[in-house]
């Protein structure tokens, strides 16, 4: 009697290749959701970039705002730092990733611009030259091989 015991060679790299397109399968996973998570992370900076962009224009008021061939403002390297604590190791400071928009603000129509001396108030009394412009952020970034953007807009009185 002839009795084997324990596995094979054979069994022993079928088991091998099958594990190793599992580890290969997991890294391509893991890639595309770590793509997935800075692409992320990089359009909630921009929307932080546009309303940051749009409150400053609204705190300077309507008569600040002076439109170049429909362009109120042209910035393109705003850069914004992501910050966080490495995951390991608490006690070591912040890292800073810098990423680079392209921030734009233009007028929405040159027609935007509201008169409101024709509105009547909560109290009954007529508005008094209240003016209101619609402006409109376009905030670009480069992720990867192509242009990312998103617009916001708000009306400044």
């Amino acid at each position: 009697m002839n009795r084997k015991f324990g596995f094979g060679l054979i069994e022993v790299m079928i088991a091998s290749v099958v594990l190793g397109f599992l580890i290969v399968g997991l890294a391509i996973l893991q890639k595309g959701n770590r793509e997935a998570i800075l692409r992320v992370r990089a359009r909630d900076a921009a929307n932080f970039v546009a309303q940051h962009v749009l409150d400053s224009l609204g705190a300077v008021g309507i008569n600040s705002l002076v439109a170049n061939g429909g362009l109120v403002l042209n910035y393109p390297s705003y850069t914004y730092y992501f910050e966080g604590k490495p995951q390991l190791d608490k006690t070591k400071p912040a890292t800073k990733i810098p990423i680079a928009f392209d921030v734009k603000v233009a007028l929405l129509d040159s027609s935007s611009s509201i008169d409101s001396t024709n509105f009547t108030k909560a109290n009954g009394s007529k508005a008094q030259n209240t003016y209101a412009k619609s402006l409109e952020a376009t905030v670009s970034w480069q992720h990867g091989n192509s242009t990312q953007s998103i617009k916001m807009a708000k009306v400044v009185r």
